[in-house]
């Protein structure tokens, strides 16, 4: 049959280059097989790509695995010679996705970027968004007059300018921002080593900026809440942000790296166990990283 001739300057296939991405930062960071005794059938960096995938494409296991049976080339993007039944999926993230591993995944993403990118990370920005734990929407909620439940807080310091996640965290909300904030911040700086941080009001208070300050030595922007009758702001370190940079404006670029996480990942979580929500809201932080 007649082959067209490939256009020099086509695009590569983002399923197959997301394929690949995952490939390599997966074989950096895990070790081939769990144990020497395995079966040795298919690496950890295959199993956890078809994971990626499955977060990606918005999949059940069963839809991931017919996907890789019908596609020869992302079978041949993840090196499987088999495709793994959606049971083997299921345990093997059940086993091995621990909510450290999918963020130091995160992490190794950022490191592949810099690496060949020449990727230079100055500042981040931190938010937090909700990812709904019931496919339901919120007008038919509303129509039915259920209450809002829970969710799965995700929250992100996102590199400014390549808006590409540097860190995350998932808990089950709603709660309070300030614990959560300061262990991705930390975890972030030692990745990055960010000159700058930008939050939005939420996350006001003295103890915050300094732990940014004096803490980290990283010059953090929050705009303080006034609680004073006469509009004053008098502790230290929030009375040093009453004046905001004009970069205070790239806070907004993690508020586009949720908005494209939603729409390329979906905004809610297909698993029930409260364990399985977590990793799979982080995988699609992970999925959606690695697609960008």
């Amino acid at each position: 049959m007649f082959q067209p001739p490939a256009k020099p300057n086509a695009k590569p296939n983002p399923l197959l280059a997301l394929a690949a991405v995952s490939m390599a930062v997966c074989r950096r960071h895990m070790s081939s097989y769990s144990h020497p005794g395995s079966k040795h059938t298919y690496t950890q960096a295959q199993l956890m790509t078809c994971l990626v995938l499955k977060a990606y494409l918005k999949q059940t296991y069963r839809g991931v695995v017919d996907l890789l049976a019908a596609s020869d080339g992302l079978r041949a993007a993840v090196g499987l010679e088999t495709v793994p039944a959606h049971t083997t999926l299921k345990m093997f993230e059940a086993r091995a996705c621990t909510p450290g591993l999918l963020d130091a995944l995160v992490g190794r993403v950022l490191e592949l970027a810099r690496e060949r990118a020449g990727l230079e990370v100055h500042d981040v920005a931190v938010d937090s968004t909700g990812v709904a734990c019931t496919p339901a929407s919120r007008h038919y909620e509303l129509r039915v007059g259920r209450k809002p439940g829970r969710y799965v807080k995700l929250m992100l310091a996102v590199a400014c300018g390549s808006i590409l996640a540097v860190s995350a965290t998932a808990s089950f909300g709603p709660s309070n921002d300030t614990g959560d904030c300061r262990g991705v911040l930390w975890r972030g700086s030692g990745r990055c080593a960010p000159h700058g941080g930008y939050l939005d009001g939420g996350f006001d208070g003295e103890r915050q900026h300094a732990f940014f300050r004096d803490g980290m030595g990283v010059a953090g922007f929050i705009p303080p809440v006034v609680r004073t009758d006469d509009g004053t702001v008098k502790t230290p370190h929030r009375s040093k942000c009453v004046r905001l940079p004009k970069s205070y404006g790239r806070r907004w670029h993690a508020e586009a790296f949720i908005s494209g996480l939603k729409r390329v990942c979906g905004s809610t979580v297909r698993a029930r166990g409260e364990a399985a929500m977590l990793r799979e809201a982080l995988l699609k932080v992970l999925a959606y990283t690695a697609f960008r």
